[in-house]
């Protein structure tokens, strides 16, 4: 009769751990995908509240109402636009690069965190290296389909993004991708040449650019990658300045 009793008890006790895990890891796939929602819903909501594209115009890229939208919030410095990608959100700055890994832009705690500039840069792009950072996703939200640039085949179709910023739209022409180590020399405001070619040397795609002159303005893009431990991937490209903000 006791080893029956045991028996039930041993029963019921590992049932209820079971049920414990499946509740839990339950609770964990809702709490991510919610999270996932609320910062893609959040930002289908940026991009329709702050994006201006004129009727007729041809042009790849669009205005940002960047005015209201720093009425939102003060830390947005520009706008960066991948055409034809999700790559299509805000970029902003604060004095702490750990501020924006896990909040959106308007304040709310999100594991997707924002796209945000190192604090060490000039706002305004005046920098030799800019360098922008953001989340690696699993469903491609923020920086999850940087990584597409580890094919050759898929720079040759995306080989420039946009810059928007309140002073000035430029075009960014992409030079290299690399998988990198997070202190690798190129993490510099002003990288120098050999930290550049040794990217352009191992890059993922080959570039249609020559190695830039050292009055060229770079733009990092940043987010992480799983070859080693703390293995990071970026894309660098050139600034092309393409026309002043006008403003109304």
């Amino acid at each position: 009769m006791k080893n029956k009793t045991g028996k039930k008890v041993l029963y019921y006790a590992i049932l209820a751990i079971l049920l414990g895990v499946f509740c839990f890891s339950g609770y964990q796939i809702y709490s991510y995908y919610s999270e996932q929602n609320a910062s893609t819903s959040l930002n289908q909501e940026i991009v329709r509240e702050y994006t201006i594209r004129k009727t007729g115009e041809a042009k790849e890229y669009f205005e940002v109402d960047f005015d209201q939208l720093r009425q939102q919030n003060e830390d947005v410095t520009a706008w960066l636009y991948l055409p034809d990608s999700v790559i299509n959100y805000p970029v902003l700055q604060h004095g702490d690069n750990d501020y924006y890994l896990t909040r959106q832009i308007d304040g709310s705690y999100n594991k997707n965190g924002s796209i945000f500039m190192d604090y060490r840069n000039a706002s305004d792009f005046s920098d030799r290296n800019t360098i922008i950072y953001g989340h690696h996703m699993r469903t491609g939200n923020m920086f999850g389909k940087l990584v597409n640039f580890k094919s050759d085949s898929y720079y040759q179709q995306h080989d420039h993004m946009f810059i928007m910023t309140p002073q000035v739209t430029y075009r960014l022409e992409l030079l290299c991708g690399a998988v990198v180590e997070p202190d690798d020399p190129i993490y510099s405001i002003d990288p120098t040449e050999e930290a550049l070619a040794a990217c352009m040397r191992r890059s993922t795609f080959q570039t249609k650019l020559d190695l830039p002159g050292e009055e060229a303005k770079l733009v990092t893009l940043s987010t992480c990658s799983y070859e080693f431990e703390d293995a990071r991937y970026i894309v660098i490209g050139v600034l092309t300045p393409l026309e002043e903000t006008v403003k109304n």
